[in-house]
């Protein structure tokens, strides 16, 4: 008899950090498996996937997707599209948040499946919440069968089963009944799928199935194919096959994707990915500046394309940052001092042998595409800069190229970072609020030649942090050189590159503001500015000191 053939399917769509998860997922499956595995998802997260020729891609237009139920109902379109291109016999549907903790064949798969045309991991409860299985029917009844097809009857308490669909094991020619019997149930349903607060998603449409419309047909697998931490004790368990990440729809955490970066990173090592059919040359050179970063830098160097020198400089961190960088071939700089960006950024310049640069902060994750893109443009405009938009991880996009600060700009984020935001927002409100003159790039990830990065002096080591890509714009402006945006948006995660706090931070982008008024306005602005500063945060002093008097007065009552 011949072996059953298996292929992947998942949906990878929405925040960042989706699309994260799924890069990690997509990488313990294919190193632990033969299986193609068919994607859908959207233009930001496709190039954060790992390239293979077993992965394919379907493109979906989110900007369609009006409620919040439809970007998890979008996953019966995933399936939809992975039977029209696969052949398989049968599909393993996984979402984003999954990882394949060990070697998978064709005949396990049909082995779990067994004589049943479906299988899924029961739920057991929810961590913390006290939920039983007679809570779980409650729901089912009255929710979830209620809106997708009350006139369906209800199993009895003990032939219901809550199933998962985060993992589920199915025959195409099931899957295909299943899908044509939800498309004729959208049809007759409101649009929004919500029931009070209550989302009706993928998930209430498998139960529906499995319980009330074909009962019988739906194997229950073992804990190991769907072991999560939102109800399983003991996460992650050595002897799970399957490690589920659920967030209860809310989507993966930073700390979620670095969990399972980090949990794939323990098991077998498995073949190496192929990224040498990226078509990129191996002459640029990654500079990433670390202070404090062990939380991030291996992820971000894990991240880095292969074929390209990388160098770190280490500004005395005091943490573990330089126990993550065990890449190989990797230059470390190890500073006794915190030197600050600029000073450290210029040292790994200096010490870097490729033609070109990229300045790269640890919270910032490159992609093949946008690198070969960035490469590509210096090679048709080589005097210039080129810079990325960037997506945080609540799917805001901030463009690379940043309009040139003014000295109303100047004033504005003081006035924010001095707890006047209100008046902030009023002179952003103004004309010539930015210097449309100039631009300068947001340096999270800035590609340049060598040549060009000398030509201006490099990052001007008066600033310690921040604003020294400022600088660089107003150089390259007033020397008739251009800053290019491509259109690539990189994950930015967002001041987890140096674990710093939160007050220290503010009072480093203050001074490096005031350094640039100085600098480039004069010190009488400068002077101004400084001023003004002092009395707003004496008056943010007086504030705290009354509301911990009144506080005070009131735990005496």
């Amino acid at each position: 008899m011949n072996e059953r053939t298996v292929a992947i399917c998942m949906l990878a769509i929405g925040k960042p950090g989706y699309a994260l998860a799924a890069r990690e997922a997509v990488t313990s499956f294919l190193r632990n498996t033969d299986f193609e595995i068919y994607i859908v998802t959207d233009r930001f997260s496709a190039p954060i996937l790992p390239p293979s020729p077993r992965i394919h891609l379907n493109l979906l237009d989110t900007a369609r997707q009006e409620y919040r139920a439809d970007g998890f109902l979008a996953k019966f379109d995933a399936l939809a599209w992975c039977l029209g291109q696969s052949s398989a016999e049968i599909i393993i549907q996984v979402d984003a948040d999954t990882i394949l903790l060990r070697p998978l064949a064709a005949a396990e798969v049909s082995t779990a499946l067994g004589e049943q045309r479906m299988a899924m991991v029961e739920q057991t409860g929810i961590a913390g919440s006290g939920m039983t299985p007679g809570d779980f029917q409650e729901h089912y009844s009255k929710r979830s069968l209620a809106f997708i097809d009350g006139s369906a009857a209800a199993p009895p308490a003990i032939s219901f089963r809550y199933f998962n669909s985060g993992v589920v094991l199915a025959f195409r020619d099931e899957l295909q009944l299943l899908l044509e019997w939800v498309a004729a149930r959208r049809l007759l349903l409101p649009a929004d799928h919500s029931v009070g607060a209550h989302m009706i998603a993928d998930q209430d449409y498998f139960q529906v199935w499995t319980n009330s419309v074909v009962p019988d047909r739906c194997a229950s697998l073992s804990w190991q194919w769907n072991h999560c931490g939102h109800w399983d004790t003991g996460f992650p368990r050595p002897d799970a096959l399957i490690a589920h990440f659920s967030n209860f729809c809310n989507g993966p955490e930073f700390e979620t994707v670095l969990a399972m970066h980090n949990l794939l990173a323990e098991g077998p090592a498995g073949p190496l990915l192929d990224n040498a059919a990226t078509g990129q040359p191996a002459d640029l050179a990654f500079i990433i500046i670390t202070y404090n970063s062990s939380k991030i830098i291996g992820y971000c160097l894990d991240a880095l394309p292969d074929q390209h020198e990388i160098i770190v400089v280490d500004n005395a961190s005091t943490d573990e940052t330089l126990d993550h960088v065990t890449h190989e071939g990797v230059t470390i700089i190890r500073n006794k001092n915190n030197e600050g960006f600029a000073a450290a950024a210029n040292q790994g310049a200096a010490a870097a042998s490729a033609k070109y640069l990229c300045f790269l902060n640890p919270d910032c994750l490159v992609t093949s595409a946008a690198v070969e893109a960035a490469l590509s443009t210096l090679r048709r405009k080589p005097d210039a800069m080129i810079v990325p938009d960037y997506v945080d991880w609540h799917g805001g996009v901030t463009a690379g190229r940043q309009p040139g600060y003014s000295r109303l700009k100047l004033t504005a984020d003081l006035l924010d970072n001095s707890g006047m935001a209100k008046w902030a927002r009023r002179l952003r409100r103004l004309p010539f609020y930015h210097d449309h003159k100039w631009s300068w790039p947001l340096a999270a990830a800035l590609f340049v030649r060598r040549e060009i990065f000398h030509a201006i002096g490099g990052f001007d080591e008066r600033y310690f942090c921040y604003m020294e890509d400022v600088a660089v714009g107003f150089e390259m402006a007033r020397r008739g050189l251009e800053i290019v945006e491509l259109d690539h948006a990189l994950p930015h995660l967002g001041q987890r590159g140096a674990d710093i706090p939160t007050s220290v931070r503010i009072s480093l982008i203050d001074n490096a503001r005031l350094k640039f008024a100085e600098l480039h306005y004069g010190r009488a602005f400068a002077a101004t500015l400084r001023g003004l500063r002092w009395v707003l945060h004496r008056r943010l002093g007086i504030r705290e000191a009354l509301r911990r008097k009144r506080w005070r007065a009131l735990e005496g009552r």
